[in-house]
């Protein structure tokens, strides 16, 4: 986490998101209007049902994402371990490249299977993500009360309730 606090991604999100775009996280990171994060237990271990709810349906596209990074490694095997060492910008430039190359063809070669009617599970659950997007603010809790929290934490209250109600339909 505090590496990250000191990532170009963290100091200048516009220039990786849109502004309808966020990235799931662990529980280690903040939570921002760009990073969602599972809900953590309180100090005396409890959760009420629609955080543990939230977390189970994040935990579902945590594991969704680690099967494209699965099947990535799987078309590309020079990604599992890349052998050398990075020493200076020429070798993080190469290593860059060498990854967003892996990354096209990888986005190419799941456009041909979508042509050919093989669609990859993974574009479902990139679908529903994209489409719990909505309003980022919030004026009452769910008592009705008026609170106050961090943008990322109302952005993230959000997210819960539209899973909610996509769940009751």
């Amino acid at each position: 986490s505090n590496a990250f606090s000191h990532t170009h991604i963290y100091c200048h999100p516009e220039t990786f998101l849109g502004a309808d775009e966020w990235i799931w996280a662990d529980s280690t990171y903040p939570s921002l209007l760009w990073c969602i994060v599972p809900f953590k237990r309180s100090s005396m271990g409890l959760m009420p049902n629609m955080q543990k709810t939230f977390n189970q349906h994040l935990s579902k596209i945590h594991v969704h994402s680690e099967h494209f990074y699965g099947l990535l490694k799987g078309h590309f095997q020079s990604l599992q371990e890349m052998h050398f060492q990075i020493q200076n910008q020429q070798d993080l430039d190469f290593a860059n490249m060498w990854i967003q190359c892996c990354l096209i063809l990888h986005n190419l070669i799941l456009k041909i299977e979508e042509d050919l009617g093989m669609v990859s599970s993974n574009l479902k659950y990139i679908e529903e993500a994209a489409a719990l997007g909505g309003p980022l603010t919030h004026e009452e809790d769910n008592g009705g009360e008026d609170f106050i929290s961090t943008p990322g934490q109302l952005f993230h209250n959000c997210l819960v309730e539209h899973l909610f109600c996509r769940l009751s339909t």
